[in-house]
């Protein structure tokens, strides 16, 4: 009698521990969240009888953002994987996509090839970047930290090398707003290398 009495106890709550872990199984889980870098710099006309070829890439970013899912900081040295919230497509791809967009835009040029390139291309000038830091840091500022070289394709001397490292405050906290911010930092960085193409 006693030991019938136990196993109806112990069965009585073996189901109400596994009941919750069902239901948990059984909840739809949330979709995940894609996001993409957009172009922001005001489109103008070409000047007239431009011929300039420009050539961007490579464009390089640090390891620990080259996944698909959207990195922050949380502190100084602690980067945070937001789980459900991804890039659309390799970020790398997107930024170098994004950066020939915004020159494109800047009439700089009246043509863009994206890297890697041929010799019947006829690049004349090629932008190269490393980005070294590109994420919302922990004090809620987007920032912005790279390294670029203009050089003159044809002989490979490098006209200019600068370092951009600027940031961007979002509206809030929010990754769209973070992903804005972003943005608005590469149509800056795209028009500081606009400027000092001859």
């Amino acid at each position: 009698m006693m030991r019938q009495t136990v196993r109806k106890m112990i069965s009585r709550w073996g189901v109400l521990l596994v009941a919750p872990l069902l239901a948990a199984c059984a909840s739809p889980s949330v979709p995940d969240q894609y996001y993409l870098l957009s172009p922001m710099v005001q489109p103008v006309s070409p000047a007239p009888g431009e011929t300039t070829v420009i050539g961007v890439g490579p464009v390089t970013i640090p390891s620990y953002l080259d996944r698909s899912t959207i990195v922050t900081r949380s502190a100084a040295n602690r980067p945070e994987v937001n789980s459900g919230y991804r890039w659309a497509e390799p970020l790398g791809e997107n930024i170098n996509r994004v950066l020939m967009d915004n020159l494109d835009r800047t009439g700089v040029a009246a043509r863009l090839e994206v890297f890697p390139w041929n010799s019947r291309d006829m690049v004349e000038w090629q932008v190269v970047v490393d980005i070294d830091r590109f994420e919302r840091q922990a004090d809620g500022n987007v920032n912005l930290t790279a390294r670029w070289k203009l050089v003159y394709f044809q002989s490979g001397e490098i006209v200019t090398a600068a370092k951009y490292d600027k940031v961007s405050t979002p509206v809030d906290q929010t990754l769209d707003n973070t992903v804005i911010a972003m943005s608005s930092l590469l149509a800056d960085l795209t028009a500081e290398i606009a400027a000092r193409i001859p």
